[in-house]
């Protein structure tokens, strides 16, 4: 025992309460009748235990002692009710306990042993009503002769884990007195759990736990208790908090280390495990501070030694990973945290809870969602004179918290034993986090000067199988660059079409001829070997011209969109270097007099006619020569120049090419629809032309009208279609979206595709579908994933995986130290192999911070680019695209993720197309506004209602949009993706607004009084969100008890949190007085017709 001050120096009455009388919940006891009101029918509380009795049984002396037991432990006939100032404990006079009698022994054995267990479940799993007695429940089974299976189960408010002690030893003392006749011998008990109550809620006791209650309000301001852990399933709207285990052992040797290591700075063995735990949630989850919950006794005076009761105070403990500490540095902060935890444990955090909940909500874990405990190791038999019993597993199917790491020593070392929710995590997620915890300790036993993020965290095993899913191997070929391989196609198939753009085409021959006039004028204008040259044109047949032409010449094109402004254009043209522009007469005006132009004639198939037989010597070009370079929007405004080598681009085309199975024997029609300023286009351009296949380069009238783009594909049929998801779903809802589509592959890219696209395109064609995903820095593409129809992963993401990487690529999901995290956890991918570009035109210090050395290649001097983008690795080794870095948000305290908003605005029927903006207008609170373009047949007025219920259905309060607008079309930049600057702002007094409104209707006039009245103010709006007004569960409660009152009809508590407004309660108070009403009703017509006589 601590050496603590009596909690009960100042209880005025020191005598047990008599039955019947009234008295107060412990802090712990609130907490846990507010959960179950706010959840009820719960069996996360239910504590269920289990024995197998072998020998001469006296049921009826098992009775009896039940019956003692309950009669001697107040606790055991304590119910819960609710009372106007909140609830209140009452003991009832001491009665039989039930004990449920089940005779099996007609049974086979096989089917005796099934039926018990789930006679055994279907206890635990049944929920109790603390407003009835008794708060545990007995079942006696007997299997055969001198063969019984006994059950206990009890709710956690009357019984902690001490408490399981006491109540087998006491059990157990009291069966032998009843069944020999000898005496129980018990020791007296100097007080009942409802004095310790008192005491607890006394003023005095309160003065005297002052520094406590300080040190852990203090401790706990602003903490941030979810820990933020790779799922792998959604959270339901209502959680079943299903349990599983998982268990490994630490062999002694292991533990010896451990030991040593602990010794050496001050701590124990379990201040290490807890330091393990800490750092594998730390690398799981990225924060620097992970907060674990860690169970005390509570039990801080001797006189509660033999009492059953809910004592038990569970320890917030804060783990700081700020600094970069080492184990040894992470390990001396756990030690201090844990000592001045266990210094202050007196305090009962409950009583802080309410103080400290941002959002109203009743969590079965409101300050911590992982807990971590050593087993006592105390015995905890239960003893029949005269039997054998033996303890079985338990039954129990639920967990009140997401993770709870059990430590028990035994004989050989330690074994751990985690207990999860199974409807979060999957049984292998559990288990590669316990071999995780294990990697870790090996790791800072042998080095406990090791930052703690730079432990390994990756088994042997698990990066076998990295390495593994990154061995797609090279491309088959030799090298070739591009445009060797399309002057190839000219010999093999010179009369075949290779451009298609609108009614004009070019053979392959005709395209060989005009790129090799191109290409003979450039070093007449100055070009020199790997100089770049600017292509100044639409998207056309001159453009694809000018890129072959550019490539043969051995120099490097580079996009110049014609609808640029000026200063942006000239900016390129300076950053670049380029003084070599090719262009059309018609755009030649638009270009500074300081560049040397080289125009492309109206008629480039006469010039291609004129200049067929006259050939070119092509410079020999390497792998390591520059193909293009293309610029790309940059986070601070200023694009970015990406230069691309000739063996990046021919690897990735003869990739691509491969996992689409393209071949030269029967030429594809492939189509683009992207501006030729990014690589989108690039999928369909270089897979076509070097294959002998067609390009169709669409018009951009046609790619934006679905009629004219079905009747093209339906004069053309093309087989690849490159598009981005948001192009795609504007054009798919036209009557005409069949007949879009493409014969074999419609290629998704440049932003997250949605399941419900998918679903939509399989609904309408046969054709296969690959999400492409890739940043320019990695030459166009770098994974894929083929959406079978029957892919596992729909069930695991909320977007279409971006897949495995093509060939002669390699991925890693690395943490901020660049270290490999394991499946399921997200982090950076960063993207290595022979995709990697060379890096940024003229910006050494980005080229250094973006493109690192890969440390994970075999070979010298290869390379990685750090993308940026969020992703995890699923357990198929496809990855999921979760966002950018730094597309998270801070609003209202909490940490958002607008993907997850829109996720689940796009899942709703009536919603096509969406998007969620953050904002932070000047001198006004940051917002959260969200875009929806709806379907034909949703009424605008009627679906912004329905919208609202499906959010707040399925968010949280603080993720609801301050505004829902809606548009006819989402704004999308020229290479089809959305443009968010281009978003309108909200109008003024739209939704969210925090305007005054009065009462309309008497029912809200009381509401709206009563609700003033708690939270001590003059007046409340009926649209005023109350959990933003600091109203507290308990308020709620007395609250809605008045309202009960005043009212004449029971409100549930629920009621409150699903319509946190004035409004909203006042309309779930009126359909509960009309459901009342309607009860009356009945019961009056069947007392006026009376019973039908036959």
């Amino acid at each position: 025992m601590h050496d603590t001050p009596a909690r009960f120096t100042h209880v005025d009455d020191d005598s047990p309460r008599a039955p019947g009388a009234a008295g107060d919940l412990s802090f712990g006891q609130e907490l846990l009748w507010l959960m179950d009101r706010a959840s009820p029918g719960t069996t996360v509380w239910n504590v269920a235990r289990a024995f197998r009795i072998r020998g001469s049984f006296d049921a009826n002396a098992l009775q009896q002692a039940l019956d003692a037991l309950a009669a001697r432990q107040e606790a055991l006939r304590t119910i819960f009710v609710a009372a106007d100032d909140g609830p209140r404990a009452l003991v009832l006079p001491p009665a039989p306990v039930p004990l449920q009698r089940v005779d099996l022994s007609a049974l086979a054995p096989r089917a005796a042993a099934a039926r018990a267990h789930e006679l055994l479940r279907t206890s635990a799993e049944t929920p109790f009503d603390l407003a009835s007695v008794p708060l545990l429940r007995a079942m006696l089974i007997t299997l055969g002769s001198n063969e019984y299976i006994f059950s206990l189960d009890t709710h956690h408010i009357v019984s902690d884990g001490w408490s399981k002690s006491v109540t087998l030893r006491e059990l157990s003392a009291l069966y032998d007195s009843f069944a020999t006749g000898a005496s129980a011998a018990l020791p007296e008990l100097p007080l009942q759990f409802g004095q310790y109550a008192t005491a607890e809620r006394s003023i005095a006791h309160r003065v005297s736990l002052a520094e406590d209650l300080a040190y852990w309000r203090q401790r706990l301001t602003g903490i941030d208790p979810t820990i933020r852990l790779p799922l792998d399933r959604k959270p339901a709207a209502t959680p079943t908090y299903e349990a599983a285990t998982a268990v490994t052992d630490l062999p002694q040797a292991l533990v010896e280390r451990l030991r040593d290591v602990a010794r050496e700075h001050g701590a124990t063995v379990y201040m290490g495990l807890f330091a393990a735990f800490a750092t594998v949630l730390h690398r799981y989850s990225g924060q620097t501070e992970v907060v674990i919950g860690s169970p005390s006794a509570g039990r801080l005076d001797a006189d509660t030694e033999n009492l059953i009761g809910f004592f038990a105070n569970t320890l917030v403990l804060r783990t700081s990973f700020a600094g970069d500490p080492t184990f040894a540095e992470l390990l001396g902060r756990v030690r201090e945290t844990v000592l001045d935890a266990f210094e202050h444990q007196a305090a009962p955090l409950e009583q802080l809870v309410l103080e400290l909940q941002s959002d109203g909500s009743l969590a079965p874990a409101p300050l911590f969602g992982v807990v971590m405990t050593m087993e006592d190791t105390l015995p905890a038999e239960l003893r029949f004179a005269g039997t054998e019993v033996e303890a079985l597993p338990s039954v129990a199917t639920k967990t009140k918290f997401d993770l709870t790491l059990l430590v028990r020593e035994q004989s050989d070392g330690l074994r751990l034993t985690l207990l999860y929710r199974s409807d979060l995590f999957e049984a292998d997620t559990a288990a590669r986090l316990l071999a995780h915890v294990r990697t870790v300790l090996d790791g800072a036993a042998g080095d406990p000067e090791r930052r703690v993020d730079r432990l390994r965290l990756l088994t042997a095993d698990e990066q076998r199988q990295v390495s593994a899913w990154n061995s797609t191997g090279g491309a088959a070929e030799p090298f070739a660059p591009v445009h060797e391989r399309i002057k190839a196609q000219a010999g093999r198939v010179p009369h075949a079409t290779a451009v298609v753009c609108g009614e004009r085409r070019l053979t392959y021959a005709e395209l060989d001829a005009a790129a090799a006039a191109v290409a003979r004028r450039l070093p007449q204008s100055g070009v020199v070997h790997g100089a770049p040259v600017g292509v100044y044109l639409e998207r056309s047949l001159e453009a694809i011209v000018a890129m072959c032409g550019i490539m043969q010449a051995g120099a490097a094109f580079v996009p110049l969109p014609p609808d640029a402004a000026s200063e942006r254009l000239e900016r390129r043209l300076g950053e670049s270097g380029i003084t070599v522009v090719v262009t059309t007469p018609a755009l030649r005006s638009a270009l500074p007099p300081q560049v040397t132009v080289v125009t492309l004639g109206d008629e480039i198939e006469k010039d291609a006619a004129r200049e067929r037989h006259v050939g070119v010597q092509l410079k020999q070009t390497t792998p390591d020569d520059v193909a293009y370079v293309l610029f790309t929007s940059g986070s601070t405004g200023v694009p970015k120049g990406v230069v691309v080598s000739h063996g990046n681009l021919a690897n990735y085309t003869q990739a691509i090419q491969a996992r689409m199975g393209v071949s030269g024997d029967q030429p594809w029609q492939f189509a683009t629809v992207s501006s030729l300023g990014a690589d989108l286009g690039h999928t369909a351009i270089f897979p076509a032309l070097t294959s002998g296949g067609t390009l169709h380069l669409i018009p951009a009238n046609i790619a934006v009208d679905a009629a004219h783009f079905a009747a093209y594909a339906r004069a053309h049929p093309i087989d690849v279609l490159k598009i981005t998801p948001s192009h795609l779903e504007a054009l798919l809802a036209g009557e005409t979206a069949a007949g879009l589509l493409p014969r074999r592959w419609l290629v998704v890219g440049g932003e997250a595709c949605s399941w419900k696209l998918v679903s939509h395109v399989q609904s309408l064609s046969a054709c296969r579908i690959l999400n492409h995903y890739g940043p320019s820095e990695t030459t166009v593409g770098a994974t894929t994933f083929v959406v079978d129809n029957d892919a596992p992963e729909r069930a695991w993401t909320a977007t279409v995986p971006i897949g495995s990487p093509l060939p002669g690529v390699r991925c890693y999901v690395l943490d901020q130290n660049a270290e490999q995290l394991p499946v399921g956890v997200e982090g950076e991918l960063s993207i290595g192999g022979a995709g990697v570009a060379r890096g940024y035109v003229n910006r050494p210090e980005l080229t250094a911070q973006r493109f690192l050395p890969d440390p994970f290649a075999n070979e010298a001097g290869a390379r990685m680019y750090r993308t940026g983008d969020r992703v995890r690795r699923l357990r198929s080794g496809a990855l999921e695209f979760l966002g950018r870095l730094d597309d998270q948000v801070k609003i209202r305290g909490f940490r958002v993720e607008l993907g997850e908003i829109e996720n689940v605005l796009q899942a709703h029927e009536l919603v096509q197309r969406c998007a969620v903006r953050f904002t932070r207008p000047p001198h006004a609170p940051a917002r959260l506004d969200a875009y929806v373009v709806l379907r034909d047949e949703a009424d605008d007025s009627g679906a912004l209602p329905r919208l609202r219920e499906w959010l707040r259905a399925r968010l949280p309060e603080y993720m609801l949009p301050d505004a829902l607008i809606v548009l006819d079309r989402l704004p999308l930049s020229a290479n089809g993706k959305l443009d968010t600057a281009a978003l309108p702002d909200p109008e003024q007094g739209a939704e969210g607004a925090a305007a005054f409104t009065q009462p309309r209707t008497p029912t809200e006039a009381t509401v709206a009084e009563v609700i003033a009245k708690v939270l001590n103010l003059e007046r409340v709006s009926v649209t005023a969100n109350l959990l933003q007004l600091g109203f507290q569960s308990i308020l709620a409660i007395r609250a809605l008890g008045t309202l009960s009152r005043r009212l004449g009809v029971r409100i549930p508590l629920r009621s409150f949190f699903e319509g946190p407004t004035v409004g909203q309660l006042a309309a779930a108070v009126d359909a509960e007085v009309m459901r009342s009403d309607d009860r009356e009703l009945e019961k009056a017509l069947a007392l006026l017709h009376g019973p039908e006589r036959s």
